[in-house]
């Protein structure tokens, strides 16, 4: 339709639509979308600038009026924040369970209103639009700075059956972290320049039950519709945030707790943690301290492992450089032996924690340089060149050599192959995330449209969209290869004994105040 094809009966017709009090300001949108058959943008200018509609204004409820006004408890430390539909009831198990877990922490509950904005909800009757009495005393949709680098944004009304919700969100908060609502569980890291903490997105899950229309984007936001919360611990110059998800009957996990029929109880052992990338010389050796004080408290039956070997002595990416190849001659790091020696001696320390090494692009080095290099332009590595290639020549070596070299020297250490599945509770966490379907290029956007969950690792950025998770890295957050805004993050992800998992973010050494 064109503008100038516009009868009086269309201009009648848009005009009641646009000016109807009981219809949501989004709901007149898309019903003058569909009428015109054009974007949302050229419809306001229609209406608004062509045709002089003037808009009335929508008297919000109470309920949401006062929620607007919502302030944060100054005195309190922790805060626990989801999301909670209109014309909805609660899950009230979890609910309870949420107060239970607040009064142990000393926690402050903000439950973000939510609105199915769609005009033919079942749930969303304008005339008498409401909250769940239950959700009241929490209902927040004011906005909060809880920290100089953190905000809570629960004035920004977001579908809850949109695919991706935080897309164009990214610079609402400027530089600061953030928490939007939604009953999707996302978290995204945003790249920043060297000597900034890169800033981190989070959405919150929902405290209200399912509650969709039978259209297709309503059957799509049911199954991905997950109870749950953000839990924000304020930490003097430093804040940690975490993602917590529930089971059907409302108990959830959280690091070293376990919350269930209203009592919160400790746990001291848990499925399996994934850690962030490792790669053997470059490894941040604060945070691997912290991490295995994390590992000597929760005491994982598995602990997965990306990117074990690093390659530096062998890499391919060195050849052209002469300097940094002189470089590694003179400090001694372009000796593969005294690499993989290091390798082994983090093994030995490590293996009580039920390794899984899962086969890497950097594990794949070694292989590459067997195939394409040439021992007599690499002398100090000549022995090892030899040795490696006749097992290769002999098939002495079928997941690969870095699994070939683990396994003749611990029998405790589990290795795996290229494309070797490994599950838990579920989860596939055999993959290390460099490759996607058919040879393509791995991402997070590939990976969660497949028929499994998965955790994955390789960007060191972790990032969450529905099942599927990516670890961070446990490296030092600057390397020679991350040249420029970057969105590295020590990270790695935890999986409880129910099969619920949540990213671990540590900052400064640190990720908890509990």
């Amino acid at each position: 339709m064109k503008f100038k094809d516009l009868t009086n009966a269309d201009i009648e017709y848009s005009r009641g639509v646009y000016n109807d009090k009981e219809l949501s300001w989004d709901e007149r949108m898309l019903i003058l979308v569909k009428f015109f058959g054009k974007s949302e943008r050229t419809v306001r200018k229609w209406c608004s600038e062509r045709l002089g509609f003037k808009q009335k204004v929508l008297v919000e409820p109470e309920q949401y009026e006062a929620a607007k006004k919502k302030e944060v408890n100054g005195n309190k430390k922790r805060f626990l924040i989801t999301w909670g539909q209109n014309n909805t009831k609660s899950h009230k198990k979890f609910l309870n369970n949420m107060k239970a877990y607040a009064e142990y922490i000393v926690g402050d509950i903000h439950i973000i209103a939510g609105r199915y904005q769609n005009p033919t909800s079942v749930a969303n009757d304008v005339k008498n639009e409401f909250w769940s009495d239950d959700l009241l005393p929490y209902l927040d949709a004011n906005r909060h700075n809880l920290h100089d680098d953190l905000s809570i944004l629960s004035d920004v009304k977001i579908q809850p059956t949109a695919v991706n919700p935080m897309s164009g969100l990214v610079g609402m908060s400027g530089i600061d972290s953030c928490v939007f609502g939604s009953p999707k569980v996302h978290f995204e890291v945003v790249p920043a320049l060297s000597g900034y903490i890169p800033k981190r997105m989070w959405t919150t899950g929902a405290c209200t039950v399912k509650n969709y229309t039978d259209s297709k984007a309503g059957k799509k936001g049911e199954f991905h519709h997950t109870l749950g919360f953000v839990i924000i611990e304020l930490d003097g110059d430093d804040f940690h945030v975490r993602q917590v998800t529930a089971n059907d009957d409302g108990s959830f996990n959280d690091l070293f707790y376990e919350v269930k029929n209203g009592t919160v109880s400790k746990i001291d052992n848990i499925e399996a943690i994934i850690l962030g990338d490792i790669h053997i010389g470059s490894t941040d050796m604060d945070v691997m301290e912290v991490t295995k004080g994390l590992m000597d408290r929760l005491k994982p039956k598995n602990t997965i492992i990306h990117d074990l070997f690093d390659g530096y002595a062998i890499s391919h990416h060195h050849e052209k450089d002469p300097i940094l190849k002189y470089h590694k001659e003179v400090d001694g790091t372009n000796s593969l032996k005294g690499e993989i020696e290091v390798m082994l001696e983090w093994l030995k320390e490590m293996r009580k924690y039920n390794l899984v090494i899962v086969r890497s692009n950097h594990d794949d080095f070694i292989d590459r340089w067997i195939g394409s290099g040439d021992w007599k332009k690499d002398i100090k590595n000549s022995v090892e060149y030899m040795d490696y290639a006749k097992v290769l020549l002999n098939r002495e070596a079928p997941k690969g050599l870095i699994p070939y070299i683990i396994d003749n020297n611990f029998n405790d250490v589990k290795t795996l192959a290229r494309d070797e599945s490994f599950r838990v509770k579920e989860w596939e966490l055999g993959m290390h995330g460099d490759v996607g379907a058919n040879g393509s290029r791995g991402g997070i956007n590939g990976f969660r449209r497949l028929n499994t969950k998965m955790v994955t690792a390789h960007s060191h950025s972790p990032a969450r969209k529905d099942g599927a998770l990516v670890v961070g890295t446990s490296t030092k957050l600057r390397l020679e290869y991350n040249k420029g805004a970057s969105s590295w993050l020590h990270s790695h992800v935890l999986m409880h004994n129910s099969g619920k998992c949540q990213h671990i973010n540590i900052i400064n050494n640190k990720y908890t105040t509990l």
